[in-house]
C-alpha cells in the first residue's frame, strides 16, 4: 500500500473568506473558538474573522496573514483529518513547516497559531527596509547565486533545478529581475510577501524565534520532515532548530518531495490555501497524485478522493 503525505502551503494563495468556508464542517467552529478564548490571534487577525469582506491589505500583511493561515490549516485538518488514512509524512512549505508540526501533533492547535503569529511578528520586525520575495524560472542554481550576490539577495527556497524563489530588497527588484531576463529567465513573478524570508535579511528573527520555540510546549514525533534539509525530525531539539533555522536559511523543498517519496509516500494532499505544491508535484515527478482541499466543493469528497487515489497507485 502507497504512503500517504500531508502538506501545509506558505503564504500566498490566502483569500478573506478562508476560514468562514470551513466553518460548515463539524469541529472547525469549536476548534475556531477554543483558538479565539486561548489569546493567541493578534487584534488584525480577529478583525479578519469578525469582518473578512474587509480583510483588505490585511490578508497579506506578514504579521497577520501568519497566523491566519496557520489557523485556516489547523481548522482544515480537524475538519477532514476524520475522513483520512493517518499521513506517513507531514511536510510544509515555508510557515507550513510550523503547521505540519501542528496537524502531526508536535503542538496544540492553539500553540501552533501562537508561535505562527510569533514568527509573523518578529519577521515583520526584522525587516528594517523594504523586502519582497520573486520566483525565478528557468535558471539555474549557480547561475543565480551569481545574480543574488549582485543585489544583497540570496535564494530562499529551491524548488526544483530551474525554478527557485529568492528574496532581496524592494529597491533592488526591478534591476534583479531585468538581470535574470538578461541572462535567460524563462519567467520571474514577484510574489505577494513583504519579508525576504529564508535567506539573511532575517537573521535577527531566527534567533528570537528559537527563543520562542524553547518556551514551547512540544510533543516531538518522526514523521514531520525539515524544509531545510529533507530529513524526518524525532526530538525537539532538532525540531526547533529546523523551525528557527528556516526562518534565515534555504528550504530546499525538492529535497522534501524526494524524501517523502523516499520513505514510499505517492499520494500527496496540499491543505491549502492554493493548490500550487500539489500542481508543483505533479510536474516534477512521476507515479504520484496531488491534489489540493480548496479543488474540492465538498470537504467530504477529499476522503474519497485520498481512498481512491490510493488504490491506484
Amino acid at each position: 500500500m502507497p504512503g500517504f503525505c500531508l502538506i501545509c502551503s506558505g503564504q500566498g494563495a490566502q483569500d478573506a473568506p478562508m476560514v468562514e468556508r470551513l466553518l460548515a464542517y463539524p469541529g472547525a467552529g469549536p476548534l475556531l473558538a477554543r483558538i479565539r478564548s486561548s489569546g493567541v490571534l493578534p487584534g488584525g487577525a480577529l478583525a479578519w474573522l469578525d469582518r473578512p469582506g474587509d480583510a483588505g491589505d490585511l490578508i497579506f500583511r506578514n504579521d497577520i496573514a501568519q497566523p491566519m493561515v496557520c489557523l485556516y490549516q489547523m481548522l482544515a485538518w480537524e475538519a477532514v483529518k476524520t475522513l483520512l488514512p493517518a499521513p506517513g509524512i507531514f511536510m510544509g512549505y515555508s510557515l507550513g513547516e510550523l503547521s505540519a508540526c501542528g496537524c502531526a501533533g508536535v503542538f496544540k492547535p492553539a500553540e501552533a497559531v501562537r508561535l505562527a503569529a510569533a514568527r509573523g511578528r518578529l519577521m515583520s520586525g526584522a525587516a528594517v527596509i523594504p523586502q519582497t520575495m520573486a520566483a525565478v524560472l528557468g535558471l539555474d542554481g549557480e547561475q543565480l547565486k551569481g545574480i543574488c550576490a549582485r543585489f544583497k539577495a540570496q535564494v530562499a527556497i529551491i524548488n526544483a533545478a530551474d525554478h527557485h524563489v529568492v528574496g532581496l530588497p524592494l529597491e533592488a527588484l526591478p534591476a534583479f529581475i531585468a538581470e535574470c531576463s538578461k541572462s535567460g529567465a524563462a519567467r520571474v513573478v514577484r510574489l505577494p510577501v513583504a519579508v525576504a524570508a529564508h535567506t539573511f535579511h532575517m537573521r535577527e528573527a531566527a534567533r528570537a524565534f528559537e527563543k520562542a520555540l524553547l518556551a514551547a510546549e512540544f510533543n516531538p514525533g518522526g514523521n514531520v520532515i525539515a524544509g531545510v534539509s529533507g530529513e524526518k525530525v524525532f526530538s525537539r531539539e532538532r525540531m526547533i532548530s529546523a523551525l528557527a533555522g528556516q526562518v534565515d536559511c534555504a528550504i530546499d523543498w525538492r529535497a522534501c518531495m524526494e524524501s517523502a517519496i523516499s520513505y514510499g509516500c505517492r499520494v500527496f494532499l496540499e491543505l491549502g490555501p492554493g493548490n500550487s505544491l500539489a500542481r508543483m508535484a505533479l510536474s516534477e515527478f512521476q507515479g504520484i497524485e496531488a491534489r489540493a482541499i480548496p479543488e474540492f466543493r465538498d470537504l467530504r469528497a477529499v476522503g474519497r478522493w485520498v481512498e481512491a487515489a490510493m488504490g491506484r497507485i
